[in-house]
């Protein structure tokens, strides 16, 4: 037996010991350690961290709520599942406890759908529920130089030397539109949850994609939704779907499993489903083991700060030969957000590691986690690594800006080819305006550029707009 494979028992075998835990004890972790059985009611701030919420300050310093509030009330759950969500629990008759704005502070990915409003169906009992929603997104991008595409703005595609043009294209799509729906249903033991969203990004135009299907249960989640080797929620507003081009935000088909260590910290493990980024149609891929991914995750008033690591297995070998390369791919992230002021934040990311370009959003689907060695007939995992940080300002409640420069590199190999993509440099600056509930609009200036191995290099300015009808 190979060390590997006892690394990867020994992790399920801590997995399956905490679930069984668990659910024997089912114990709250809590300053107090309550349980699920108390009937009395407990002050918001001993069962989950007050920087989840923002309480009105109209609200009284006693508001509370039940441990089966929060156990059993499917308006209450977990997003992500890293931080809890409440849409609104009555503490008192006159007063409520109102979730923050999830765009910006839960731990969701910024270019999720806003949900104000939503169609909402619920049993008789209260007992289950499903709700409807979505989001008509039109947007547009004029680019000046540099890049001609539909897509967005992706610093790795940018032309270098000659082919570096000025010609100028205009486009617009509405293909970023979403649809989801929600639901929840009360059990002896908790809600069972389920999430399904898509919009219309497959792989040829106008094609509808999964962008999340998963169920959740207690403290597992099945399916597909963000990485764990991610975090969403140090991720800048941006129009341009792409994002910071070194951010790190890759949804996965997974199996999980999250807890809280006390009210600040919370850890969280997935297997993940492999996929190998490697651009040669002669080449067979093969995944013996799934993607290893786990997070620390510590909480704090003024933000959060995170690290996650990913552990992956490449294996690749020619169609007509019987030996298979295999290698060891890891990585690692550190991130966060910190609220400097009332209407100042900061995030960050930073990744490095080797065979993880597919969860970089640059070189995700450019064959950059191996590369063929023609001398030695081997397949190698290439190093790669970056980072950005973004500056958040809210001029109003409804109107908030993003700066936020970035870059990408990739450690070439000595046999790589001379125009091999070797680093980008990416930035930009936005708006975006709550013009109502439901109907926001946004604007962005992009500039990015990339330098090859042989240091030829071109650059890619664009503006882009978009607009929101979510319902």
């Amino acid at each position: 037996m190979t060390v590997r494979i006892k690394i990867y028992l020994v992790l399920i075998l801590a997995l399956l010991v905490s679930i069984a835990s668990f659910s024997q004890t089912r114990k709250i972790k809590t300053s107090k350690g309550i349980d699920e059985g108390t009937l009395g009611k407990i002050d918001i701030d001993t069962l989950v961290p007050r920087t989840l919420f923002n309480v009105k300050e109209s609200a009284s310093e006693n508001d509370s709520v039940t441990i089966a509030e929060i156990l059993f009330n499917p308006e209450i759950k977990l997003i992500d599942p890293d931080t809890f969500k409440l849409d609104i629990v009555l503490a008192t008759p006159d007063s409520s406890l109102l979730r923050r704005d999830r765009f910006r502070i839960i731990d969701v990915h910024p270019q999720d759908v806003i949900q104000e409003n939503v169609l909402k169906l619920e049993t008789k009992n209260k007992k289950a529920f499903i709700a409807f929603y979505g989001s008509i997104r039109v947007n547009g991008a004029m680019d000046f130089n540099g890049l001609q595409s539909i897509a967005g703005f992706n610093t790795y595609y940018i032309p270098v030397g000659p082919e570096n043009s000025n010609a100028r294209r205009f486009y617009m799509s509405a293909s970023q539109t979403r649809f989801g729906i929600q639901g929840s249903s009360k059990t002896d033991y908790g809600p069972i949850n389920f999430h399904i969203e898509g919009d219309f990004q497959g792989m040829q135009s106008s094609i509808f994609r999964i962008r999340h299907a998963y169920g959740q249960f207690n403290n597992i989640l099945a399916g597909q939704t963000w990485s764990v080797f991610g975090d969403p929620f140090a991720i800048p507003w941006t129009v341009d779907s792409e994002g910071p081009n070194s951010s790190v935000n890759q949804r996965a088909v997974q199996v999980r499993y999250s807890n809280l260590i006390n009210e600040q910290f919370r850890w969280m493990a997935s297997m993940e489903s492999p996929e190998i980024d490697f651009s040669s149609d002669t080449v067979s891929i093969y995944q013996g083991t799934p993607d290893l991914a786990g997070r620390l995750k510590y909480m704090y008033r003024k933000g959060h700060l995170q690290a996650s690591f990913i552990i992956r297995s490449l294996g690749a070998s020619r169609n007509n030969e019987q030996n298979t390369t295999s290698s060891m791919g890891v990585g690692g992230l550190f991130s966060g957000r910190y609220d400097a002021k009332k209407n100042v934040t900061f995030l960050f990311q930073l990744v490095g590691g080797r065979g993880i370009g597919r969860y970089i959003r640059t070189l995700k689907g450019t064959g950059n986690d191996l590369v063929l060695n023609p001398e030695t007939g081997l397949f190698e995992p290439l190093t790669v690594y970056g980072g950005f940080v973004s500056l958040e300002y809210e001029w109003r409640e409804n109107i908030f800006s993003f700066l936020t420069p970035g870059f990408t590199a990739v450690s070439n190999k000595s046999f790589q080819p001379e125009d091999a993509f070797s680093f980008s440099a990416y930035f930009s600056l936005n708006t975006f305006w709550d013009v109502a509930k439901g109907f926001r609009v946004g604007g962005e200036y992009s500039y990015g550029s990339r330098v090859n191995k042989n240091k030829e290099s071109g650059t890619a300015n664009r503006i882009s707009f978009i607009l929101y009808y979510s319902f």
